[in-house]
């Protein structure tokens, strides 16, 4: 089957490396759970509004944006070996990132760095900056039967170019978007990479025996 992948939230950890910046440079003691939504202006980090706007900004510039940043991202623990699992069960594996097409070097350069399987990665931007698109077209362009997204938005935008997906529109469980209902007609919701394999009918036992 052919299965789409976020990467932010899925398989790259920014979340801890957007913590750390923050707490560093701000002198603060923040957990990932302070990212109750997936936006992240509407989080609230200190009480003083101009700070938080400062910190956000920061975090986008340093962080988000930054190719340095995001060569040394730490990808999620098991996230590469679930990867690979799915690869030698037979499965296409497609990631589509709404990271800027200004990162598009930095993301191959870190798939490569950390060893992770992929048959295509679209690197497609910020929906409504020119010269960028958006994840939806790629869902039924790629026809993918699967995708899997820590932000709802994007996989409602996906349904809205494909409605029939074998394997389903998922949303990955984080902090940000745990508190979420969702319409089930549309969309599942999977905690982890297990869940991942568990949902593609791959065995436990394949997750205990495999090694990269």
């Amino acid at each position: 089957m052919k299965l789409g992948f976020d990467v932010d939230g899925i398989v790259a950890d920014m979340a801890t490396a957007m913590i750390n910046h923050m707490n560093e440079k701000y002198d603060l003691n923040h957990t990932t759970s302070i990212f109750h939504n997936h936006a992240l202006s509407l989080n609230k980090y200190v009480e003083d509004e101009k700070l938080n706007k400062e910190i956000v900004n920061s975090i986008q510039e340093n962080v988000i944006r930054n190719n340095e940043a995001l060569v040394n991202l730490k990808p999620y623990e098991d996230a590469i070996r679930h990867l690979h699992i799915l690869k030698k069960n037979g499965h296409i594996l497609f990631f589509v990132t709404s990271r800027s097409k200004d990162n598009e070097e930095a993301t191959i350069e870190w798939f490569r760095r950390n060893k992770i399987p992929f048959d295509g990665l679209y690197v497609v931007g910020q929906p409504g900056v020119v010269g960028q698109l958006s994840k939806g077209p790629f869902g039924r362009a790629l026809n993918l039967d699967f995708f899997i997204d820590d932000d709802l938005p994007n996989l409602e935008e996906m349904y809205r170019f494909k409605n029939r997906w074998f394997k389903g529109l998922a949303v990955f469980t984080r902090p940000w978007n745990d508190w979420l209902l969702l319409d089930a007609d549309k969309f599942i919701r999977l905690n982890d990479w297990p869940d991942i394999l568990r949902h593609m009918g791959i065995s436990s036992r394949a997750t205990k025996t495999y090694t990269i």
